[in-house]
Order: C-alpha cells, then structure tokens, then sequence
C-alpha cells in the first residue's frame, strides 16, 4: 500500500482524498449546499455477478424529490449542452468532448471510487505474483452494436493497434501499452496478456481503452460512424451542431441504460450553453463557466455536481523547441511571475487550490512542499529574465475559445509579466484546432489547458502527453533523466524506490520547467431538477448510462 501525505479516509487499503474534505472546500467557497455523494433512487444492480455489490458512486445528481418521483420513464431522451466538438469517431483518439462518445464503446474494466477495479468487458482477471501476466476471463454473451459476438480476439487487434498503429501516436495510448509483449487467446473468452518486466500500471490502460469493433473499423465507412459494445449506439454525428446517441437495447446490463437516447447540442460559446439550459432546450449544462455554475447553485430549479475525485489540473506547456520557451532559466522566471493564489480566488472563486506538481494528495507522488515550490515574486521573475539573456521577450498564450477561466488567467499572467518586461500574446483557438495543435507539438510559446489523470496510479504519466518522453510529449521535452524516470514509474514495484522516483521527478519537473502547473480544476455540471443519476467515473467521464428524467 503506498504512503498517503494527508488524512486516510478508509477503504479496502486504498487511500483517496477525503470526500468530507473537498466538499467543505467547495462548500466555503459557494457559501451554498452542494448536491454530491448522493445516490439515485433508481433501482441498479452489481456490474459483476462475482463481485460484490459495491455502494452507489460518489458524485451522482440527485433532487430532494426523487423519491416520490416515480422512477425512471420510457420514451425519454436526454438533452446535453457541451462545449466544442468531437475531433473524430476515432475510438481511440476521440479528441475534444470525450463525455459525449465514451458512452459507445465499453472498457475491459473500470475502477470504483477508491481506485479498485471493477468487471466490464473482463469478467474476472488473474494477476501473476510477479506482475509480469494478467489474464481476463470475458464476459460472454457480449454483442458489437451490429450484432456480431465479441471475442478475445477483438480484444487483441485493439491492443495491437494502439501498440503498432502510427494514426494512435500522440494520444498516449503507445506507452501505457508499451510494457505489453505478447498476448494469446486460448479461447474465444479468454485473454493472456505478457510483459517482460512488471506491469503496475495496467489496470490504467485496461480502464481507459476503448474497444471497438475491428470489422466496423475496417469498412469503407470507418470515419463517418461508430460501433463498439457500449450502453449507447451512434446514430449521427452533424460537426458544430449536435451527436445524437440512442439505447443499445441488446447491452449486456439489461437494468440500463434507462434512457431512450442522449442528444449532445454541441457549443463554442459557454455563456450561449448556459443560456439554453435556462430556456429549457437543454437538461444538462456540462463544464459550464465557475460564475454560472455558483449562481444556479443557489437556483432551487437546478442541481449541481462536481467530480469529487478528479486529478484534473490546469496546466501550461512551453513550447521547449523555440525561442524564448527554449530556455530553462526563461522558463523557471514563467513560474515565479504567476500569482496562483490571485487566480484561484478571482478566476477560480476558491474552487480547487493552488498547484505546482501534477500529484493529487491522494497519490503516493504526492509532497506538499514540492507543490509550493515557486512564490509568487516579480523581483526574482524579473532577475531570472535578464539572467536568461533574452531581450524583449514575447510569447503566445493559446487557449481554447470555450474556457472562460483560461481566458481569465491569461489576462492576468498578461499583466504581471508585462512588469518585468515580457510580453505574453493571448490567442484563443478553436478547441478542435487547438487539439489538433497539440499533437502536432507546433504551437509558439505556451498552451493552456487541463492535464487529467493525475488521481491514477503514477505509471499512467508515461502515457500522460504533458509529462511522458517524446514522441508524446507535448511540450517537445526529452531527455535521458526523464526516460530514466518515467521508467521507474512504469516498473518499480518497491513502494519505497517507487516513492523516490515520484519525488526525483517532482524536482526535476519544477527544475526544468516544460510544464507549468496552476491550479486544480473541478469538472462540473449543472441539470434540471428533473435529472437523476448522473456521476462521474474515476477516468474523468461523464456518465449518462445511469441517469434518468421524472416528470
């Protein structure tokens, strides 16, 4: 079991952040009640029938009516708000708004909310003593969404494809399969998976990766539709307007999903989101301004639910192949010239805290002192830049078009740098293109957005793009430490070299610089009164397969 840098809260020996804890936070900031850590009143049973029933997730919505509500009805179809657009139908590299096409495709298992595995695809698992195979018992009378059984056999062209397949590179998905030596299927329900060396980390990858359907994937239509095992069905996708998603009836859980159908409205402004839940045209705002979310909170019409478990952290990388990001003496004076405190109370309104190391405190990576590392001071900031010997520096501040915290931030990080002499370039960019930018690695100076995962266990940086080596880091940082690093990660098992490698890389991450941590971020949503059971999963989803409408 690994060490835990702030207070147990329990649990099977796993150690998370404690959920009394994050609401008092989010509690005293909104100075309102928060609707979190209730179930709903529908009627739902175990994932798998050899393992016990677990308590219902955190994080669901859920109203003070819904007991006489009556449960959930047929015919309904849920209408989501949600900001920027899907990339692609790429099942495993889906992009921008993963919420709204994760409900397609299934996972060989998910964790719970104390970070435990739990069956989907795989049924049951055996895990060697040394760590090195794992093999998956499938559940069987699984059917593709085109009526095909599901068979190991799908299950391996997925791992070698985003083993071999160059269209996967850039998504992470390469190094957290990298350990992966050899697999077999014995039999149709059965997968053997090998590695050379131990794998802690494979419950990440078994958790996050999409399966899809191997057939469908290699039609002529393979980018214009969607098919995997999952809760939901593709039925369109109309680029800048709407996805819409309809009932798998033939889903291996027949309790859910209880919905007819999902609509997502797909929007670029998050203001014009908000303003169609207030209409009634939509029944769930997802990832709404921190504004509205605190104002609608105080609506008794609306509930509000926030990802209690998130490892989700604002974060900027510089762009460490140009001028002037190139420079770590430049880079180091980025971090003492912002005011993280000043952010998290102005833009943030005291949601989350203060960041400078990507570790949650749940992770055993986790040290408070590393993560107050840099003050906040001009004066150093403004010494560093002259050191540096770089002369009228100027940079670009990209950040997606459908963030108003971002844009906030930069305004800001604007100011104060315009003090000590450097002048930072605030460039909103379409999310889709912003996406598309940081794959590619060629956006000029520094990108703004969200690194998530960090709740995971450590190995999962090595198929995290912010932070792991080339070819998927984003901020184009390599070197032989950080290999040598995030080799630990991926194979020590000893918790206490484990720990030392988590610390040695906090160091070197704030010593170099390529990622400049922020702040923490709360996923959120806003919905009707009339929306139950909506929660969020430990990967960061959003999830709809449980939710209902009453009357």
């Amino acid at each position: 079991m690994h060490e835990n840098q702030g207070e147990p809260c329990g649990g099977r020996g796993v150690l998370r952040p404690c959920r009394r804890e994050f609401l008092r936070i989010l509690g005293s900031s909104l100075g309102v009640a928060l609707v979190a850590g209730c179930s709903s009143t529908a009627p739902s049973s175990p994932v798998g029938a050899n393992v016990a029933t677990t308590p219902a997730p955190t994080g669901s919505i859920s109203s003070s009516t819904s007991a006489t509500a009556g449960g959930p009805r047929a015919g309904v179809t849920l209408r989501v708000g949600a900001l920027g657009d899907l990339q692609n139908l790429e099942p495993h590299i889906t992009g921008l708004n993963t919420d709204t096409i994760y409900h397609v495709w299934d996972k060989l298992l998910e964790y719970d909310d104390e970070l435990q595995p739990q069956p989907r695809l795989a049924e049951s698992w055996d895990v060697s003593s040394d760590g090195k195979q794992i093999v998956l018992h499938l559940r069987k009378g699984v059917q593709w969404h085109s009526g095909r059984e599901f068979t190991s056999q799908d299950v391996i062209w997925n791992f070698n494809r985003i083993k071999t397949d160059p269209a996967v590179g850039g998504t992470g998905f390469p190094n957290l399969v990298a350990p992966l030596s050899a697999a077999d299927t014995p039999d149709a329900n059965t997968v053997v998976i090998r590695a050379e060396r131990p794998w802690p980390g494979v419950f990440n990858l078994l958790s996050l990766l999409n399966i899809a359907d191997p057939v469908s994937m290699g039609s002529p239509n393979a980018k214009t539709t969607a098919v995997g095992t999952g809760p939901f069905q593709f039925v369109e996708w109309v680029q800048g307007d709407h996805l819409t998603l309809k009932k798998n009836p033939n889903y291996w859980r027949s309790d859910i999903p209880y919905l007819d159908g999902v609509i997502y409205s797909l929007f670029t402004d998050p203001q014009a989101m908000v303003t169609a839940l207030e209409a009634g045209s939509i029944d769930v705002a997802d990832m709404p301004p921190l504004r509205d979310t605190a104002r609608l909170q105080k609506d008794t019409q609306y509930t509000v639910l926030f990802n209690e478990t998130t490892g989700n952290k604002y974060v900027l990388s510089l762009q460490t192949k140009q001028a002037p990001t190139d420079n770590k003496v430049f880079r180091q004076a980025l971090q003492y010239a912002l005011d993280r405190q000043r952010i998290v109370d102005t833009v943030l309104l005291g949601i989350g805290v203060p960041s400078q190391i990507p570790f949650t405190p749940s992770s055993p990576g986790y040290d408070a002192a590393k993560d107050r590392f840099y003050a906040f001071d001009l004066d150093k900031a403004r010494a560093l830049v002259a050191s540096s010997g770089t002369t009228n520096p100027t940079l670009d501040f990209n950040y997606s078009t459908t963030s108003a915290e971002l844009s906030r931030i930069g305004q800001l990080y604007q100011a104060d740098l315009a003090k000590i002499g450097v002048t930072l370039n605030l460039k909103p960019v379409d999310p889709v293109a912003g996406s598309a930018m940081l794959r590619a690695r060629s956006f000029n100076g520094a990108y703004a957005s969200q690194s998530i995962f960090t709740q995971l266990h450590p190995a999962m940086f090595d198929g995290n793009p912010y932070y792991t080596m080339q070819p998927n880091n984003w901020a184009n940082f390599n070197s032989p430490r950080l290999t040598e690093l995030m080799t630990g990660f991926v194979t020590e098992t000893d918790p206490v070299r484990a720990k030392q490698y988590y610390s040695d890389f906090n160091d070197y991450l704030l010593d170099e610089a390529w990622n400049i941590v922020i702040a923490t971020n709360v996923p959120r949503a806003i919905a009707t009164g009339k929306v139950h059971g909506l929660r969020y999963n430990m990967v960061e989803m959003f999830i709809q397969s449980d939710a209902w409408l009453s009357a």
